[in-house]
Formats: structure tokens, C-alpha cells, sequence
């Protein structure tokens, strides 16, 4: 059995080793594996998982569309399927609060908002403060894309352009690459802001921009309870504060005063 299938086995079983009867989502699977592998060498392995009869999965369906969960093949048994159900049941309604519209725009606004205050400690001038879809005269018409923040460095004249996102999954690279040609098209840095883009970080970084990284979903402080059921539940990694964690105000202090 390859590494990647035993590092995913492991999640469905407990510190003493023994089996679990927890669904796991998908996309948490994929979250919970993001730094030692891609989306897709997760879902080709759960694949080979469910083929091999390792694992089983269920779907349920919620407003989105259908979603899937994962169990251990010890509890595809007819004695499990009302503790199954009842689970799944459970852990699909959750997918449907945090990701309903109204908690994914407050996740936007929030995340939004903190990154702006910063930029001003930072001594940024917040030039378009959303929906840029113009700077200097120069119109972006390749595509419906806008960019969330243009500011300026006060001290140095800098502007740079950032694009915000509040997400629990990876960005793709094809929005990476299409917010990129915008700052070119504007003349300005990009920058990224977010929980985890980290496989972009390369691309990001040879095309002079700046890869702002937070580790966490960032909930407002008002959510705790929310972010506590979520966190248990589907082992995502979500916080609610409402500021931005010290090592990452660190970080872009760090990138301001060296290419300034």
C-alpha cells in the first residue's frame, strides 16, 4: 500500500488505532492531507481505496449539489446503516450552514476587512477598496474579474493589488494567473491573501508577487461556537479572531521593508 493511502487510512481511525465510525467529507480529506499532497492524488487513492474494499462512501444530497462521505469498510454492514445515516445526515446539514451564502459572504467581509486595516497600519493608502476593475485609466476587459484591494506604500509609492480569499479550498491557478495579468494590465505587485495557497507559491513568487498565507479560515469572534462544531467535526483548520495572526502580520512587515 502506497504512503498516501496509509497517511488517509489513518483518519479514520483513533490515537489507540482502532476503527472509527466517522464520516469523513471529501474535501476535509483533502484539507486535512494539503501539504503533503495534491487534490487529485487524494481522490485518485480514495478511488483505489473504495475499489480495493478498503473504503465505502455515502452521498447526501444538500443545496449545492450532492455530497460525499467516506467510512471505513468495517461498518458497511446493515447493523451500522441507522448510525450511518444518521451521521451523514448530521454532518451534511453542517456543509450546508458553512457553506451558505450568508456565512460565505460574512467569511469574505471579514477576512476583507482585516486585511485592509492592516495595510493601513502598514502606512497604505487604500486606493479601490473593492471591485477594481480600473486603475490609472486602464480598464480590465479581458474577463469579469476584479481585483478586492489596490493601495499604495505612502512612504515609497509601491501599489500594490490584492486579492483576498477566505477560503477553506485552494484557489485555482487559472484565477491565480488571470489576477496576475490584471496587476500587470494596472502596472502594480500583486498579492495574495489567504488560508492556504501554498502550491501557488512558486508561480506567485516568479511573477514578483507576494504570497500573504494565515494557516486558518478566519472567522469573526462572534462565530466561536460556530468555528468549535466545525473544527471537531470535520478537523478543518478554522479560527475565530478578529485580527490577523501575529506571524503573519510579521511576514508582510518583513516582505514591506525588503522590497521597499
Amino acid at each position: 500500500m502506497r504512503e498516501i493511502e496509509t497517511k488517509i487510512l489513518t483518519i479514520f481511525h483513533d490515537s489507540s488505532h482502532r476503527p472509527k465510525i466517522t464520516p469523513r467529507h471529501e474535501g476535509a480529506i483533502a484539507v486535512m492531507l494539503e501539504n503533503y499532497y495534491t487534490s487529485s492524488q487524494i481522490q485518485n487513492s480514495l478511488n483505489k481505496l473504495e475499489k480495493t474494499g478498503k473504503l465505502f462512501s455515502v452521498k447526501y444530497p444538500i443545496t449545492k449539489g450532492m455530497v460525499k462521505f467516506y467510512f471505513l469498510v468495517d461498518f458497511k454492514d446493515e447493523a451500522f446503516q441507522t448510525k450511518i445515516e444518521k451521521k451523514v445526515k448530521s454532518y451534511a446539514l453542517w456543509i450546508e450552514k458553512y457553506s451558505s451564502k450568508t456565512v460565505t459572504d460574512v467569511l469574505g467581509n471579514h477576512l476583507h476587512e482585516l486585511v485592509k486595516k492592516e495595510l493601513e497600519l502598514q502606512n497604505f493608502e487604500i486606493l479601490v477598496s473593492k471591485d477594481a476593475k480600473e486603475f490609472n485609466g486602464n480598464y480590465w476587459t479581458e474577463s469579469k474579474h476584479s481585483l478586492d484591494i489596490i493601495a499604495r506604500h505612502i512612504p515609497t509609492n509601491l501599489i500594490v493589488g490584492v486579492e483576498v480569499k477566505n477560503r477553506l479550498y485552494l484557489t485555482s491557478i487559472k484565477e491565480i494567473k488571470t489576477k496576475i495579468c490584471m496587476c500587470n494590465h494596472f502596472g502594480i505587485l500583486p498579492i495574495f491573501a489567504g488560508r492556504w495557497m501554498e502550491p501557488h507559491r512558486k508561480f506567485i513568487e516568479s511573477n514578483n508577487g507576494f504570497l500573504w498565507q494565515f494557516k486558518h479560515q478566519i472567522y469573526p469572534s462572534e462565530y466561536t461556537n460556530f468555528v468549535d462544531i466545525i473544527k471537531k467535526r470535520f478537523k478543518f483548520p478554522v479560527i475565530a479572531s478578529n485580527k490577523l495572526p501575529y506571524f503573519a502580520k510579521k511576514e508582510f512587515t518583513e516582505f514591506i521593508t525588503k522590497i521597499c
